[in-house]
């Protein structure tokens, strides 16, 4: 894509038609020509049936190009700005962390992919600070690392956090009950021992016949 546009930059100066001395056709614009076209047909195949008669309408590729460039760049910025706000007001809250992640990843590519690439770290540092108190400690063993983690890593270590979370909230779930069961069949047990002692103290109690 980067040779293409070269080329139509290059495009812009194109040979004369014809020599000056005559009117026999320049062998040379007739190759730049033939070249030139080649361009323009592959950016018409290469945007929407909606756009194509915007670069149809031009001259050369050059005008194409700018044509596309004028009618565009306005709706790229506005893209930009979208996905911007996007990625600043998104937090996991509620989102599970099978998806929040990559929700942030996918925000990024698209900015990636529009002119405003996003490093690595920063993706990372965005991910972190969405997080809630329950990953406070994770986020704070990544950020002290000597080395950036990577995404891959990142989106594991969460997991693996979440995994142990759900551990220790059904621990603390489950000793309640076991608590209270214990309790239940202590209570049933003295219950148990008292009646037994007051049978007994009846039994004994009775005189001899």
């Amino acid at each position: 894509m980067t040779s293409m546009v070269t080329k139509m930059f290059y495009s812009y100066f194109h040979p004369e038609h014809y020599f000056l001395s005559n009117t026999t056709p320049n062998p040379v614009y007739t190759l730049w020509f033939r070249q030139d076209q080649l361009i323009q047909n592959a950016l018409m195949a290469s945007v929407e049936p909606t756009i194509a008669s915007t670069v149809a309408a031009a001259n050369i590729s050059k005008q194409a190009w700018d044509s596309l460039h004028t009618a565009y760049a306005n709706k790229s910025q506005t893209r930009i700005f979208s996905l911007c706000d996007q990625h600043a007001r998104i937090t996991k809250d509620t989102i599970p962390i099978t998806e929040y992640p990559q929700r942030i990843r996918s925000l990024l590519d698209e900015l990636a992919t529009v002119g405003a690439p996003v490093t690595n770290s920063e993706l990372i540092v965005k991910i972190l600070s969405g997080l809630g108190p329950e990953f406070r400690e994770i986020s704070a063993d990544i950020r002290v690392r000597d080395t950036t983690i990577t995404y891959e890593e990142l989106y594991e270590k969460l997991l693996d956090h979440e995994l142990y979370i759900r551990h220790e909230e059904a621990k603390k779930t489950h000793n309640p009950i076991t608590a209270a069961v214990a309790t239940h069949n202590k209570s049933n047990n003295n219950s148990n021992n008292r009646n037994n002692r007051r049978q007994s103290y009846n039994n004994n109690s009775q005189p001899w016949r």
